[in-house]
């Protein structure tokens, strides 16, 4: 018996040690020529037909979280600057839904901001997006962590687009958001790599709008 729970540890062990190693060379694959921006320095920024805000926590009283706030803010200041046409909401509907009356009560047109409510991950935003909306451009609205595994996904999936650096909080669960994502790069690596699925929602299904 001891030895069995000897070499089922052993192995346990060596999955683990081979998970974190691929987990390694996922983060190290993420590689892009991508480049990204800043809010503060507007005149680098080259202009796009959208913006992208991903999808954040919104609190049960309604009100966006820090960092769905930023990147609703750096949309904003991009449409504002005449860098983007259009803002494209892409996220769970609760999230969109909010980011939609935040960005009318600050002066934004309506028909100006777009809902993709079956963007339910990075990798579905960028797809259904780029799929939706051939031959633009798109700068994506993100927090500064999210820009090695977010311009992996645009280049792979063929979208033009950069992101843009919306960090004006600080964060809370800054290191478990980090630790998230640090493996988050598997998933990216293998929907690229290997897998390389359509999202839950088809654009036929649930068109962007």
């Amino acid at each position: 018996m001891k030895r069995v729970l000897k070499y089922g540890c052993t192995l346990i062990a060596a999955a683990g040690c081979l998970g974190f190693l691929f987990t390694v060379f996922c983060n190290q694959s993420l590689k892009t020529g991508k480049k990204t921006y800043e809010p503060n320095r507007m005149g680098e920024i080259p202009q796009a037909d959208y913006a992208i805000v991903p999808g954040c926590l919104v609190y049960k009283n309604g009100k966006p979280s820090y960092a769905l706030e930023d990147r609703l803010n750096a949309g904003l200041q991009l449409y504002q600057n005449e860098k983007v046409k259009k803002i494209i909401l892409s996220g769970a509907k609760r999230e969109n839904r909010t980011g939609q009356q935040y960005l009318i009560n600050r002066g934004i047109p309506k028909k100006d901001i777009l809902m993709d409510d079956g963007g339910l991950d990075t990798y579905s935003t960028v797809y259904r997006c780029k799929e939706a909306f051939q031959e633009k451009k798109f700068l994506v609205c993100t927090q500064e962590k999210y820009f090695k595994r977010t311009g992996f996904l645009i280049s792979e999936l063929g979208m033009e687009g950069n992101c843009v650096k919306v960090d004006a909080h600080t964060y809370k669960k800054e290191f478990y958001e980090r630790f998230r994502d640090f493996f988050a790069a598997d998933k990216a690596w293998i929907e690229c790599k290997i897998t390389k699925p359509e999202p839950y929602y088809s654009l036929e299904k649930l068109p962007i709008s």
